[in-house]
């Protein structure tokens, strides 16, 4: 991996407000106001929800069927975004007084991904006719579904985040800031929010609902769908974490209990890497409406029973995962020689194929898909990007041997004859070797700045800590520590990891290094790369390694 040039260096006197202020104004943030509005956010800055493209015509779609107590249909997606989405639209609705309110969800493995005829008309059976049916984290290119819904006589509501295609769904109300020209970033349970508020500005009712007991949820729809934490997104988290350790949701506080991060102060990595792959796990490999479930249900019993549940189905997950990545890399091999990677197998489970896909973008730094066949020949795939490299582009040179495709330019899923994976291979190299310049595979670590020994102090890493939450869109500093050497042996622990006691010049610390066992340091003197921050496990300072050299 190549360190990017780091011209800055701190000087040695500063403190954390000097190192605040540097990082901001390198991150686009001017002195003064735009530096406090970021550190220290408040929900009264909050942008108006009326902005964003379709919002009118949702609130008074809502307003009529409330007004007249109709009842609802809420389909949404099986991921944690499109099940918090669902769930709050449900509080949301049950709060201003709608009795008939039925949420579905559709099945991974039967129905495939968003609204198709086939989940669409599961979702009708056995039901009353709704008088709306809102459509979350997913109808946006759904024209052929929407049209039968219309026929019907139904209202249909869009909340949705995904890249618009032709023609445009027949929808009463589409609410998608894709339609606009304003760069928005949001997911789909902070569109819901917006339409929410946006509501309540407009018709009232806030003495039945109050829109800060779901910021917890919101939070962890938008950590775990990768959206930028910039603007509102950084609002909804930072406000979002700070209640969830009061949190009014028993289920979300027993999925904090199965997962171990009760007893800790929540971050980011609660949201992304603790709760989110729980609430996604039913979606993968089990019924994504035990997520659901979890989050809606006040019974105790029952929320101990789904988070136990849940926490199982994730080890599930993980267990289905690492055969998945193990076969993927023994197909691409060591040393791929393609720019964009396709693996596809009748024996993986395709619910995991999406992070599957991820952890081969983190190992090769190259664009890649993983598909899930099935014994009728037909594929479910998942594919990640890199920066730069557009996804959404690729498969549309790609159409002519893909049955379906959509998502963003980050990441995508499609529909795929197995006889057709090996072509499908060949124009997706052909398009990334026309279209995407090769510095886009070149691995490379951005370091903002370089440390001396006297910046590593407690003060310094809380004050970093002050520009968390980190996420896409605002990451995690990345700092660099020339001179380096060991003060004691490395230890490798939980098998994967790697830490160790360093010292620079007089100045003794600890390091840690995720996923680092077997690639300790092996001279004597080293630089690190990595991040200077505050271990609440050990109530103090340590180095986390991102690389040395």
């Amino acid at each position: 991996m190549r360190w990017s040039n780091t011209s800055e260096t701190l000087p040695a006197q500063s403190g954390k407000d000097e190192l605040l202020f540097r990082m901001l104004e390198k991150r686009g943030f001017a002195a003064g106001t735009a530096q406090e509005s970021f550190l220290h956010p408040r929900l009264s800055d909050l942008g108006n929800p009326e902005g964003i493209p379709g919002m009118p015509d949702a609130v008074e779609l809502l307003a009529k069927v409330i007004s007249k107590k109709g009842k609802v249909l809420i389909f949404s997606d099986y991921d944690v975004d499109g099940i918090v989405s669902a769930a709050v639209m449900k509080i949301f609705l049950t709060a201003l007084g709608l009795s008939s309110v039925r949420v579905f969800l559709p099945d991974r493995k039967q129905e495939g991904y968003g609204l198709t005829l086939a989940a669409l008309q599961r979702a009708r059976e056995g039901g009353v006719t709704p008088d709306l049916f809102i459509a979350l984290d997913c109808g946006t290119n759904s024209h052929a579904e929407i049209t039968q819904l219309k026929k019907a006589g139904i209202s249909v509501l869009v909340v949705d985040h995904h890249q618009l295609s032709d023609p445009r769904p027949p929808a009463d109300a589409l609410v998608n800031p894709q339609k606009g020209t304003e760069d928005h970033h949001f997911c789909t349970a902070g569109l819901v929010f917006k339409v929410c508020h946006a509501y309540l500005r407009a018709k009232g009712g806030r003495d039945q609902f109050d829109l800060r007991e779901v910021l917890d949820l919101v939070a962890l729809a938008t950590v775990a769908d990768l959206v930028p934490l910039k603007a509102d997104n950084r609002i909804f988290v930072r406000e979002g974490l700070k209640r969830l350790s009061q949190t009014v949701h028993p289920g979300l506080k027993r999925l904090m209990e199965v997962s171990g991060s009760l007893k800790r102060t929540p971050t980011s990595f609660t949201l992304g890497f603790q709760l989110g792959p729980r609430i996604n796990a039913g979606g993968r490999v089990g019924d994504a409406s035990s997520g659901l479930d979890l989050l809606l249900s006040h019974d105790p019993t029952e929320t101990a029973q789904l988070a136990r549940e849940l926490d199982l189905q994730n080890r599930k997950r993980q267990e289905l995962e690492a055969i998945a990545l193990g076969e993927a890399e023994e197909q691409i091999g060591d040393a791929p020689t393609g720019l964009g990677l396709v693996a596809a197998s009748d024996r993986w489970h395709p619910g995991v194929v999406g992070i599957v896909a991820s952890r081969l973008v983190r190992k090769f730094h190259r664009p890649s898909f993983v598909i899930a066949l099935t014994d009728a020949g037909e594929g479910k795939g998942s594919g990640r990007s890199l920066p730069g490299l557009s996804l959404m582009d690729a498969l549309r040179a790609c159409a002519p041997c893909l049955k379906g495709f959509g998502g963003h330019e980050a990441a995508a899923g499609i529909v795929i004859q197995a006889d057709r994976v090996s072509e499908f291979r060949e124009l997706l190299q052909a398009w990334i070797e026309k279209h995407v310049a090769l510095d886009v595979f070149e691995k490379t670590l951005s370091i903002e700045m370089q440390l001396l020994p006297e910046h590593l102090t407690a003060e310094m890493a809380r004050g970093i800590a002050e520009m968390a939450p980190f996420g896409k869109g605002n990451p995690e500093p990345i700092f660099r520590l020339d001179g380096v050497s060991l003060a004691g042996a490395p230890k490798v622990f939980a098998e994967r990891h790697l830490k160790f006691r360093a010292k620079v010049g007089e100045k003794r610390f600890e390091v840690v290094g995720f996923d680092f066992a077997g690639r300790s340091p092996d001279r004597s003197v080293f630089n690190l790369a990595g991040t200077w921050e505050w271990d609440e496990y050990t109530d103090g300072p340590r180095w986390r390694m991102t690389d040395w050299q």
